[in-house]
């Protein structure tokens, strides 16, 4: 006759197999999910096509390197539409992805604000040598998958960042439209020059750079929340 005292002991080892099972799956989904909530807030800040900071990227960026009081610089590509409404999106995304690993040279933070429109945070001792330096690395040639080489060029403009980001941004996408004009290269934000409120007509977008708010990094569930 079956006694259940007689299987007792092989009762509770299951039991603790079973409890060790679940348990052990508990932990490998915490684990992905762990993962998956990481590689969320990291793209989060990341530019999908280029793979450069976004502007909530270039905000985070800048709370780490404020103490270093980086310059910003504003890139806009000059040729870019002429290139992309001919060869068609497909070319003009590689060419966009080309400039930015470009950027990547940069002694400091690249990021893509939007089209062709990029800036970086310039950690080099001579931010102005630094951004001419960077004008020349854009404007090299391109060759397309097509065969078909393409060049554009890039008008910079530079502003120090003292203490406050979204203004910096306002004086160096200032600067940029005077380089534009000027064609002579980058041109660092000089405030009896550069007019931050009344653009020339034809010469500027209706929304500029500095118009745009800058976002404040947004942030997931940490992993103690789901612990």
């Amino acid at each position: 006759m079956f006694h259940p005292l007689l299987d007792l002991p092989a009762v509770l080892a299951a039991g603790l197999l079973l409890a060790a099972a679940v348990a052990l799956t508990s932990r490998h989904r915490l684990r992905a999910l762990r993962h998956e909530l990481a590689a969320l807030r990291r793209a989060a800040l990341l530019d999908p096509l280029t793979g450069l900071a976004n502007r909530a990227g270039l905000t985070q960026a800048w709370t780490h390197l404020a103490p270093t009081r980086p310059h910003i610089a504003v890139i806009d590509l000059d040729g870019f539409k002429p290139i992309n409404d001919t060869h068609g999106h497909a070319a003009g995304d590689i060419l966009l992805t080309t400039i930015a690993h470009r950027l990547h040279t940069v002694n400091g933070v690249a990021a893509r604000l939007g089209g062709d429109e990029f800036a970086a945070l310039i950690c080099d001792p001579n931010p102005a040598t630094a951004a001419a330096r960077l004008a020349d690395t854009i404007a090299a040639p391109v060759r397309l998958p097509s065969g078909v080489t393409v060049c554009v060029t890039a008008s910079v403009g530079l502003a120090p960042t003292a203490g406050d980001l979204p203004a910096a941004l306002a004086a160096a996408d200032a600067a940029m439209y005077r380089a534009k004009a000027s064609k002579t290269g980058p041109a660092v934000y000089d405030p009896a020059r550069d007019d931050h409120t009344a653009p020339t007509a034809g010469s500027r977008p209706g929304v500029r750079t500095r118009d745009l708010p800058t976002p404040t990094p947004w942030h997931l569930p940490t992993t103690e929340a789901i612990a």
